[in-house]
């Protein structure tokens, strides 16, 4: 942080097979982890994660993979727009050129209520603005002005724009229960000159300046839209004291969302254990979401998923089920899929290339753990079409691949498979025990001091990568085509392929040269 596809009429139906998911998890759904209770193991909702600010997927491709969502365990979705909500009027420089349009915003909405899932949309008011905060309409708002992050809670406008980002979402949702407000890693707080002066003359801390900020908005949508619960993310509460929290009754106002997305949850949850979370939590809040990950939490240019990490942090929060007091209703999980770490990054693991992995994630909450030898393993790969169980241990080089899957997005699956060992082969070239490392330095090439019998096999090996990489490059253009923007599909495809195809390039010119330096050429076989 974390490709190609067949066309829609190529794809076989998963919902087609004959053996159902769906029926395991009639007959399996109550089993649990020892010592963890049926409520606690699967509670009312298990959302999952759409995080479009990166590659957001044309609705034709969600139309698929939604009801595949649904088979494995989801009961929900998770909308974070960012951009792609076709914001209007005074705001309408927040929306991206390829921006959803409120009909599709529609369709997405029915969708989910086709499959009787619960629909969250998110929208940011804190943190992680730099959708907003990038434009010069809106820059005033910054907290530091060199960064794009963070708006200023002292500025009167920050609150102003809020609300009319709120206004529009919800008038394209009005029969939503939930509105997800982010507020996550504010990382620019009360730096700027009229936030330490408030600071100074109310004597607060910065986190008391995140609650008086946050509890604004929350009292905006409790005032204006009564029905509908809102939802945060936690992380700036961790370290905010139990008597602000009180202090300020944001217990009655929202429910947390308390995320890790690590696979293995040690004695402490950034400097605060989790006991002491826990027994704090409890004491302010009736209710608390889970927010794991099954895909983007493993690097910002990540783009093969690895499963064992994600299901490790999925079984990670099982065991934690039973450390949680009993006074605090765990609502659900949200298991998030971040597409970038932020605005400005690039993609990290792509929607489809996740798939199978988010089908073992869901499926090891709804049965409480996962081995490699558990029954929902061998019927998850049937119904995505794969001959063998999955392979869940997949980086840094995958010893097969598999040309199989029948699932939406398969080959795109199948493409980053193909792409992490030719990485990992070009890596190899570049750095390891090779020709190239060893007879074609920068010295040898600038002092013409170089053998055309390693300079031969070294064209071999450059033409060969590049080659592989140049086909690749054309599937996975047409493949992307078919479910992403042209925006999409561009920045993906010279991310991952225009430095190596670049790269052996040069070399191959390079060594073309040298070699044309001499009059006579003895070719030597290797």
């Amino acid at each position: 942080m974390a490709l190609v596809t067949t066309s829609q009429k190529e794809e076989v139906s998963v919902a087609s097979t004959s053996t159902s998911v769906e029926e395991a998890m009639e007959t399996e759904e109550g089993s649990s982890q020892a010592g963890a209770s049926a409520e606690r193991q699967n509670p009312k909702h298990r959302l999952v994660h759409l995080d479009l600010k990166g590659a957001p997927p044309k609705l034709s491709y969600l139309a698929q993979v939604i009801p595949l969502f649904k088979k494995f365990g989801a009961t929900g979705l998770l909308v974070e727009y960012e951009d792609m909500f076709p914001y209007n009027g005074e705001l309408r420089d927040l929306a991206a050129a390829h921006a959803y349009s409120q009909e599709e915003i529609q369709q997405l909405q029915e969708l989910a209520k086709e499959h009787d899932m619960l629909y969250v949309p998110l929208v940011q008011t804190f943190g992680h603005f730099e959708f907003v905060l990038k434009h010069d309409t809106f820059r005033h708002l910054r907290e530091v002005d060199m960064y794009p992050m963070a708006l200023c809670p002292s500025n009167t406008e920050s609150i102003v724009v809020v609300k009319k980002m709120i206004d529009q979402l919800m008038a394209a949702h009005p029969d939503v229960r939930y509105l997800h407000i982010g507020a996550d890693e504010v990382f620019h707080l009360a730096l700027c000159k009229t936030c330490k002066l408030r600071l100074a003359e109310q004597t607060w801390t910065d986190r008391q300046l995140f609650l008086d900020h946050i509890m604004t908005v929350l009292s905006y949508i409790k005032v204006m839209y009564p029905n509908v619960k809102a939802i945060m993310w936690d992380d700036m509460l961790r370290e905010t004291s139990m008597t602000h929290l009180q202090a300020y009754g944001i217990g009655e106002m929202v429910e947390p969302m308390v995320w890790c997305y690590l696979p293995r949850l040690s004695g402490t949850f950034l400097t605060v254990s989790f006991e002491d979370l826990w027994k704090k939590y409890a004491a302010v809040f009736k209710s608390a979401w889970i927010g794991t990950a099954f895909k983007g939490a493993t690097g910002s240019s990540q783009y093969i998923v690895p499963i064992n990490y994600h299901l490790q942090n999925h079984m990670a929060w099982l065991a934690q089920l039973d450390n949680i007091p009993s006074s605090l209703t765990v609502q659900g999980w949200a298991l998030t899929g971040w597409s970038r770490y932020d605005h400005y990054a690039t993609h990290c693991e792509l929607l489809p290339a996740a798939i199978p992995c988010l089908a073992l994630c869901l499926q090891t909450v709804v049965h409480g753990g996962f081995t490699e030898d558990c029954d929902f393993h061998r019927k998850v790969s049937e119904e995505l079409g794969f001959s063998q169980t999955l392979q869940v241990q997949l980086v840094p080089k995958i010893k097969t691949i598999a040309r199989e899957g029948r699932f939406p997005g398969a080959k795109l699956f199948q493409g980053v498979h193909v792409l992490v060992n030719l990485d990992a082969d070009y890596i190899e070239f570049l750095n390891g025990d090779s020709r190239y490392t060893g007879w074609m330095t920068d010295y040898h090439v600038r002092k013409n001091f170089t053998n055309p019998c390693h300079l031969e096999f070294i064209i071999h090996m450059a033409s060969r990568l590049q080659e592989e990489f140049t086909k690749l490059h054309r599937e996975m253009d047409s493949t992307l085509s078919e479910m992403y923007d042209p925006s999409t599909v561009e920045e993906w495809l010279v991310v991952h392929f225009k430095s190596p195809i670049d790269k052996l390039s040069e070399i191959l010119r390079t060594a073309k040269t040298q070699i044309e330096r001499y009059s006579s050429r003895t070719t030597c076989s290797s």
